[in-house]
C-alpha cells in the first residue's frame, strides 16, 4: 500500500508539473502551443478532479494553488475558500498526537527534492465539523516548484482493522474481554506488581447449575443471564480490574493494586452477593448462584495460567462443600484434584468393566408386613478400594456428565430386574432416582418408554425420584416432562 501510494504521489507530482508548463508556455504567448497546453491542462485536472485520493498542489512555500474536489472534502472547505491559504492552515494534520507542520514538509520537500516518507494513520481533522479522519499521507516535490500533497481516507479500513481487533480480543456474547486479552492484562498487571513488590489476584467464577438454564429454559435464556451475570460482575470491580469470559458458564478475574488478600476475598464475596438477587429474564425470575475461587500473586504462583488453573481448583472446592460461596486456594486442592482426577478416570472404566452394581432397598407396609416395592441403590465394587458408597463418587458422576451413561445402565438395569419379578409372580414397583442433569437430558422419557417396552415391563412398575430443586426451578418444560412420565403410568416421588 504504501509503495502503491507512493508511486501515485510521484505520478500526480508530473502531472502538476505538466500543468504548471502548459500555463507557462501559454504566458509565453507561443501560439502554435497554446492549443496543445490549453487540451493538456484540461485533461490534466480533469484526471486529477477525478481521483478517489485528495490532491493538493502548494507553492513552495506551502501555500495552496491547487484542491481537487476530494480535498475540498476532506478539509471541509470549497476550493475557492482553500486557495491561497497555507496548507497547515487548511489541513491541520497530527500523527501519534503530534501535530504535522504540513508547510515545514513541503519547504523541506522542496529543498531535498524527493518524496518524504508516508505518514501512517496521520488523522485529519475537519473544518466545519471536527470530525477525525484517518488518513494515509505523503508529499512530493514538482519539477517546476513547490509541492504536490496526496491524502488517502482510509477510515474504513481502520474501523475494520479496529473492529477485527475487537473480535479477536473480546467474547461476542458479553463484550468482556476473552482470555487472549486478559493474558495481556495480566502480562501489565504483573510487571506493575513487581516493580512495585504489590499484590494482585485472580478470580475464577462459575454459575452453579447453569447447564439447568440452558436444558429447561433454552439458550436465549441462557444467553440473556450470561450477559446479566457479566454485568453484575463488572459492577463489582474497579475500573483498573479485569473480567473476562473464559469460556461458556465461566469468568475469570483479574484484581489489581491489591493492599492485602482480604481485598481479594471481599470482592469474591461482593460478587457472590451480588449474584444472589433474582434474574429476570422475561416471564422467569431465576434464582443464580456463583462459585469464587481465588489464587494470589506471589503467595500461590507467577504464572497466570497456574493461578487460573488454581483459582479454578478453589471455585471447585467451593462448588463441592458449598455452592453459593468463595474459597481461596490452599495447596491441599492440588492433592484433592490430583484424587479426583484419578477418581474420574477409574469411572470412566467402571462402566465397561461392570464394576457398578444395584441394590434394592425393600419398601413394607407396616400393617400387612408385605414388601410393596423397592428402591434401587446404586454401588461400585472398586477392584482395589471394595464397595463404594455413591457419596464417594456420585459428585463426580455429576460434575463430568458421567451420570448420563450410568444412568441410563441403571434404569436398563432396573427395568430388567422388575421384569424379572414379574415373571416370578412378585411385581413390585422399583423406585429410581434420577438428578437434575438426567431430567432435562434431551429425550429422557423417550429413553424411559424404549427401556419399558424393550423390557416388556407395564409403567406403573417403575417409581420415579427427583430432587426438589428440580420443582423449586418449574418452569413449563419441567410441568411437560413429569405430563409425559405420568402418561407413561411412571409414579412420581419426591
Amino acid at each position: 500500500m504504501t509503495a502503491l501510494l507512493l508511486a501515485l504521489c510521484l505520478f500526480l507530482a508530473v502531472v502538476l508539473s505538466v500543468l504548471l508548463a502548459c500555463q507557462w508556455h501559454a504566458a509565453r504567448g507561443w501560439r502554435r502551443r497554446h492549443a496543445t497546453s490549453a487540451m493538456l491542462q484540461a485533461r490534466g485536472l480533469a484526471l486529477l478532479d477525478a481521483l478517489p485520493a485528495a490532491v493538493i498542489g502548494t507553492d513552495r512555500e506551502g501555500v495552496v494553488q491547487y484542491l481537487n474536489p476530494r480535498a475540498s472534502a476532506l478539509g471541509g472547505l470549497l476550493p475557492a475558500d482553500g486557495l491561497g491559504l497555507p496548507v497547515s492552515q487548511l489541513l491541520p494534520l497530527f500523527h501519534d498526537g503530534t501535530p504535522i507542520d504540513a508547510a515545514r514538509q513541503v519547504r523541506e520537500c522542496v529543498a531535498q527534492q524527493e518524496v518524504l516518507e508516508v505518514a501512517r494513520g496521520a488523522v485529519l481533522l475537519r473544518h466545519l465539523d471536527g470530525k477525525r479522519i484517518d488518513v494515509q499521507y505523503s508529499c512530493a516535490p514538482l519539477a517546476q516548484g513547490g509541492a504536490v500533497l496526496l491524502l488517502h481516507d482510509v477510515s474504513a479500513r481502520r474501523r475494520a482493522e479496529q473492529q477485527l481487533e475487537f473480535i479477536a480480543h473480546h467474547d461476542g456474547l458479553t463484550g468482556l474481554p476473552n482470555r487472549l486479552h486478559f493474558q495481556i492484562r495480566f502480562e501489565h498487571g504483573i510487571a506493575y506488581a513487581r516493580r512495585h513488590q504489590g499484590l494482585l489476584a485472580v478470580l475464577f467464577v462459575d454459575i452453579d447449575r447453569f447447564k439447568a438454564i440452558n436444558d429447561s429454559l433454552g439458550h436465549d435464556v441462557g444467553d440473556q443471564v450470561l450477559t446479566e451475570f457479566a454485568r453484575r460482575v463488572q459492577q463489582c470491580v474497579r475500573k483498573v480490574d479485569t473480567v473476562a469470559r473464559q469460556g461458556g458458564d465461566e469468568f475469570i478475574i483479574l484484581l489489581t493494586e491489591l493492599r492485602t488478600a482480604q481485598d481479594a476475598e471481599r470482592v469474591a464475596e461482593k460478587i457472590v452477593g451480588a449474584i444472589a438477587a433474582p434474574f429476570v429474564i422475561g416471564e422467569y425470575s431465576l434464582t443464580v448462584a456463583a462459585s469464587v475461587g481465588v489464587a494470589l500473586y506471589p503467595d500461590d504462583d507467577d504464572d497466570v495460567n497456574a493461578l487460573i488453573e488454581k483459582a479454578d481448583l478453589a471455585m471447585y472446592a467451593a462448588k463441592r462443600h458449598a455452592p453459593g460461596t468463595c474459597l481461596r486456594y490452599a495447596a491441599r486442592m492440588q492433592t484433592q484434584s490430583y484424587s479426583r482426577t484419578i477418581l474420574e478416570t477409574a469411572l470412566r472404566h467402571a462402566l465397561e468393566r461392570n464394576e457398578f452394581v444395584l441394590y434394592y432397598q425393600p419398601r413394607m407396609d407396616l400393617q400387612t408386613r408385605s414388601i410393596t416395592g423397592v428402591k434401587a441403590l446404586l454401588r461400585w465394587k472398586h477392584p482395589e478400594l471394595g464397595l463404594m458408597m455413591p457419596l464417594d463418587f456420585l459428585h463426580v458422576l455429576e460434575e463430568s456428565a458421567l451420570i448420563l451413561p450410568v444412568g441410563a445402565w441403571v434404569l436398563a438395569t432396573a427395568v430388567e430386574q422388575a421384569r424379572s419379578w414379574i415373571e416370578q409372580g412378585q411385581p413390585l414397583t422399583v423406585s429410581v432416582s434420577l438428578s437434575a442433569r438426567q431430567f432435562y437430558q434431551r429425550d429422557i422419557v423417550r429413553n424411559f418408554a424404549a427401556a419399558l417396552e424393550a423390557a416388556g415391563v407395564p409403567g406403573h412398575c417403575i417409581e420415579l425420584e427427583i430432587a426438589a430443586a428440580i420443582l423449586i426451578d418449574s418452569n413449563q418444560n419441567c410441568e411437560l416432562i413429569l405430563r409425559q412420565f405420568r402418561q407413561l403410568g411412571i409414579a412420581i416421588a419426591i
